[in-house]
């Protein structure tokens, strides 16, 4: 039955391909083997016959890229279907969470198909397996013979549960992804049912998921066509025959006691072989196969955490001043990105008097600091060691801060970046719904990870601290159109509002040569908090650069008054600020940053106004709704 890990995080899933010889189970894995995208499939392994008939089983290991957080494996299997071979269909039949029943569609191979049919139940019943509620999918192969059955003939003598049957010709491809499709979707739903951690959320359906993982799998819902190949093969030492096919379908041919040439007459004749000792040695093979992939599978893992560490140390080693902090930390968040198998991701820095966040395009804002409750948990977490994961389920808050925005959430991952002496960073590495969430030795990997880009963290922090000139940036030039483009299509009922006090939003912006005046009285306002903070940061921004380029001090002043039921924020610069116009069709941050101002502002149903005085002060002015 179903292999449940919790510690791995990994679900492994038994379906075995049953039906008669020739009836074309070989050819059905082979094709999917093909035609699925390379870093989903392991290695298809064969042990066939000279005649290249199956006289163990196939195995092909798949991967759907995750279910409710756990790396979904599934272990394809087909069965011998040759008479002689019957205790290694009954042991590979063992433990099957699914089964796809392939019939010979020709009318003179009925017989052999009712008699598979006939023995796959009683092999179920055997091991326990009801044959009138385990997942099963019919397929009806060669439908491209002459003289077949008639499909509603099939279905009557062996359909009689009316589970999905498709008509295929397996060596096309066609019917073939179709069928895969509804056993993955039978068998999930059967999983979903029994294990109520498996349960599908609200809103959405195991079909939904079927498709979406299909996708992934092979990149298309169906195949039109099977690929072909010349296959390199190498002769063992006793004659067996190794195939090795560029698409990694390796094929062990070995010469069966029916093919060997006939022993002379003063020979010992050859005595029978034992049905138990048959079934063991199948087992053994089976189990063997599921060994190698395992092998495999780890093997691939650690080249790949190899290839992350060599990113991080080239980080570690790279002179500070050789990029700018923004892209040092957005390369930084792209090396945990893809260790975790992360969705998205954003980095909270703590290495100024106030935290600020980047969020990786396409993500617009972080989806925690969004809301009090997300902002107070991080702040909580200032003494995090190590990575930790936590889902959605566990809290209400937790839930609601996740799926909130678009796109929304099931888990974040934490993993801190920390000096000798304190917290610099918290990396946030969010799990869309069906994404595989990090195992433990993902977790210790990604603390290792952390440890190593500490460095340059730290180096482009206090580059930043040294420079007057420079501020982090949460948005590059080339991302700033598009993420002003979709705010300004965002829905303002899907933005979780807030009544702020306007002080504390303008509070971490005083800094050497930026005034704030305090208000008299206490101002509120209905906005979301991250996107205000970014735009009076963006705007004090670009009043500094552009007064340092003419060689001027930054002396920039903020202030804030009501004005007939409207709040009103200045932010006044010295010098003459041109370069600051919406409108100019240059590729500057500065018109970059002040389009996404512009969009930000729109949302908040406020204006964005310019104005010079008589000595040429620029005034930027905001307007938002009094609370």
């Amino acid at each position: 039955m179903v292999d449940i890990n919790q510690k791995d995080r990994t679900i492994r899933v038994k379906i075995v391909y049953y039906g008669p010889a020739l009836g074309g189970k070989t050819t059905n894995l082979r094709v999917l083997h093909e035609r699925a995208l390379q870093s989903r499939r392991g290695e298809f392994i064969s042990v066939n016959s000279m005649q290249d008939r199956t006289i163990l089983c196939d195995l092909l290991p798949l991967r759907t890229g995750g279910f409710r957080g756990f790396d979904l494996k599934l272990q394809l299997l087909a069965v011998p279907g040759q008479a002689m071979y019957g205790a290694t269909r009954r042991v590979v039949l063992k433990a099957a969470d699914g089964v796809v029943f392939v019939a010979n569609s020709a009318s003179d191979r009925w017989r052999e198909t009712a008699q598979s049919y006939a023995e796959m139940n009683a092999n179920l019943i055997m091991h326990q397996l009801d044959p009138h509620t385990i997942p099963l999918v019919f397929q009806y192969n060669k439908r491209d013979l002459p003289q077949v059955a008639e499909i509603e003939t099939l279905q009557r003598e062996l359909n009689p549960r009316h589970v999905p049957a498709i008509p295929a010709v397996a060596t096309t491809g066609k019917g073939v992804l179709e069928t895969f499709s509804a056993i993955l979707s039978q068998t999930v739903q059967d999983l979903s049912r029994r294990f109520r951690f498996m349960e599908m959320p609200a809103g959405q359906s195991v079909e939904a998921w079927t498709t979406q993982a299909v996708a992934g799998l092979f990149g298309t819902e169906r195949l039109d066509s099977a690929s072909s190949e010349e296959p390199e093969e190498i002769e063992l030492p006793d004659g067996s025959v190794v195939s090795i096919e560029r698409s990694g379908h390796r094929r062990v041919q070995v010469t069966t006691p029916k093919e060997a040439p006939r022993a002379p007459a003063s020979s010992t004749p050859d005595l029978p072989v034992d049905d138990s000792l048959a079934a063991s040695y199948a087992e053994a093979s089976a189990e063997l196969g599921f060994v190698v992939s395992d092998l495999r599978e780890e093997r691939d893992a650690l080249r790949q955490r190899l290839e992350e560490m060599r990113h991080a140390l080239e980080l570690a080693t790279e002179s500070p001043g050789a990029t700018d902090v923004e892209s040092r930390v957005r390369r930084l968040l792209q090396v945990l990105v893809r260790a975790a198998g992360a969705s998205s991701a954003a980095l909270r820095l703590t290495t100024g008097e106030a935290a600020q966040t980047l969020a990786l395009p396409p993500l617009v804002c972080d989806p925690l600091s969004r809301t009090a409750w997300g902002s107070d948990h991080l702040e909580a977490l200032g003494d995090l060691a190590e990575p930790l994961v936590e889902e959605a389920r566990e809290s209400a808050d937790l839930t609601d801060a996740l799926r909130a925005g678009t796109p929304s959430f099931e888990a974040v991952a934490l993993v801190p970046l920390r000096s000798a002496e304190r917290l610099l960073g918290l990396a946030l590495l969010y799990f869309d719904l069906h994404a595989v969430l990090p195992s433990r030795d993902t977790l210790v990997h990604l603390g290792f990870l952390a440890r190593e880009l500490a460095g340059p963290l730290e180096a482009a922090a206090a580059r930043e601290v040294a420079s007057t000139a420079y501020r982090l940036r949460v948005l590059s030039s080339t991302s700033a159109a598009a993420v002003a483009s979709l705010l300004a299509r965002l829905p303002p009922e899907s933005v979780p509002w807030q009544r702020l006090d306007l002080a504390a939003v303008l509070a971490p912006l005083k800094s050497p040569g930026v005034v704030v005046e305090r208000p008299r009285e206490t101002i509120a306002v209905v906005a979301d908090p991250p996107l205000l903070r970014f735009a009076l940061a963006s705007l004090v921004n670009l009043c500094e650069a552009d007064a340092l380029e003419r060689g001027q001090p930054p002396e920039i002043v903020i202030r804030c008054v009501v004005e007939d039921g409207t709040v009103k924020v200045s932010v006044d610069g010295a010098g003459r600020m041109s370069v600051l116009s919406s409108r100019d069709a240059g590729p500057s941050i500065a018109g970059a940053e002040l389009g996404v101002v512009q969009a930000i502002v729109g949302l908040h149903k406020g204006t964005l106004t310019q104005h010079r005085d008589s000595s040429q002060r620029l005034q930027l002015a905001v307007t938002l709704r009094h609370a």
